[in-house]
């Protein structure tokens, strides 16, 4: 029987060592380099996101389709100008010198209201690519602050488990330092070697999804720094405000639907049924030899009852505004939603911190004494360990619902949607 404790307990420092060093060697390929810098602020991680955010190319998009349509409603004309010629002559027929010929401009000319309804489709595209690149802002900020918090949650529970094998290490010393003095058996000794082998797979699984949050950080930000301090006060905000900036884009998008409802009564789907003014003139020989006449011309062109080719397209922007009031309302929906969650966790997050802390100072006074007992020998080992467990789960839930309070403002004031620079 003494053979065999002694064959377990060389084969489990064995399998301590060799794990450990494995568990090391496996996960150093995969360790991202990721500096803590005190002066980055969360506002510039948030504004460097949103730089390289793939979705930043569809906010320039709306600003140059506001620009485009600035400079057609600024243009004298609906249209280009259009020159035009026109030779004809007798020369294939009865060759008596006849010619004529025509040339003329023609001018595409603004219906009465259609030039105030281009700019207004060009001001609420400027308004709507504005507000869109804010709330664009706000829906990057979001990102960035759940990695941020998902980042330091992980950081602080591998931390944690890194502590706490630590201290089961010094606890294994002492019991292999009892065992060989003969004070403790050797069966001890495995169960507190055991203890820290659990111990140390929970910190490699544990580092695993830390370094799996600064691949994400990485991924989103394209920073290889992060702040160090980015905890947010609680914004002095108790309902969704009116200019919350996916509401103020979503509300810049219906303005703009809008618009251009009223601007596509003005066209049609084959483009004549605008107003066209035309005015040439006319070069012509009745015979060779004789004089040549000229003359001036004009014609004005006006449609009418082009309302029915026009219906298709505006039912399209009509269709399209009534989605995007469906969307707004939907939204405002949502919102109202998460900010009552929102502010439940809060709530849930203080009582259960203030239950966390207090099961951490009963749970640290109580192993205070259960190691005074142990090293006394009025205790035994399983009695220390489990007493020591119940310690490290409080410790390690008063630090996660300390972070989970601090993460739950942040997204509170991401749901008011306060963007970070306001809330810095």
């Amino acid at each position: 029987m003494r053979k065999l404790c002694h064959w377990l307990f060389c084969a489990c420092l064995l399998v301590q060592a060799a794990g450990g060093q494995a568990q090391e060697d496996l996960l150093a390929p995969h360790r991202d380099e990721l500096r803590y810098d005190p002066e980055l602020t969360l506002a510039q991680v948030v504004e460097t996101a949103l730089a390289n955010f793939p979705r930043s190319r569809l906010a320039a998009a709306f600003r140059e389709d506001a620009r485009a349509w600035e400079r057609r409603s600024g243009g004298i004309l609906a249209g280009p100008v259009m020159f035009g010629t026109t030779y004809s002559g007798d020369q294939v027929g009865d060759d008596t010198g006849a010619w004529e010929i025509d040339n003329d401009l023609t001018f595409m000319l603004w219906k009465w209201g259609q030039r105030s309804a281009a700019r207004e489709v060009a001001d609420h595209a400027a308004k709507h690519a504005a507000s869109y690149r804010r709330a664009l802002a706000l829906q990057v900020a979001g990102l960035v602050r759940e990695a941020l918090w998902d980042l330091r949650l992980k950081r602080s529970a591998y931390e944690t488990a890194r502590q706490l094998l630590a201290v089961d290490e010094k606890l294994a010393d002492a019991v292999r330092k009892r065992v060989e003095a003969g004070d403790l058996a050797r069966t001890d000794l495995l169960l507190a070697q055991t203890e820290v082998l659990n111990r140390r797979t929970e910190a490699t699984t544990l580092e695993a999804e830390w370094m799996h949050a600064r691949r994400r950080y990485l991924n989103l930000v394209r920073l290889e720094r992060a702040p160090q301090n980015f905890r947010e006060t609680r914004a002095p905000v108790a309902a969704i405000p009116s200019d919350h900036p996916l509401l103020a884009a979503a509300s810049a998008r219906i303005d703009q639907l809008k618009a251009k409802v009223r601007w596509t009564r003005f066209e049609s789907d084959t483009g004549n049924q605008q107003v066209y003014l035309t005015v040439g003139g006319t070069h012509a020989k009745a015979a060779r030899g004789g004089p040549t006449t000229h003359g001036l011309m004009a014609n004005l062109t006006i449609p009418f009852g082009g309302g029915r080719y026009q219906a298709p397209n505006v039912a399209a922007e009509a269709v399209a505004l009534a989605e995007a009031e469906s969307q707004r309302g939907e939204l405002q929906r949502r919102l109202e939603r998460d900010l009552h969650e929102a502010e439940h966790a809060l709530l849930v997050d203080r009582l259960q911190l203030e239950a966390a802390e207090s099961r951490h100072r009963l749970a640290r006074e109580n192993l205070k004494l259960a190691r005074q007992a142990f090293a006394a020998g009025e205790m035994d080992l399983i009695d220390l360990l489990r007493i020591q467990k119940l310690d490290r789960e409080a410790l390690r839930d008063a630090r996660q619902w300390r972070l989970r309070r601090d993460r739950d403002i942040a997204r509170y004031n991401q749901v008011v949607g306060v963007l970070p620079c306001d809330a810095c």
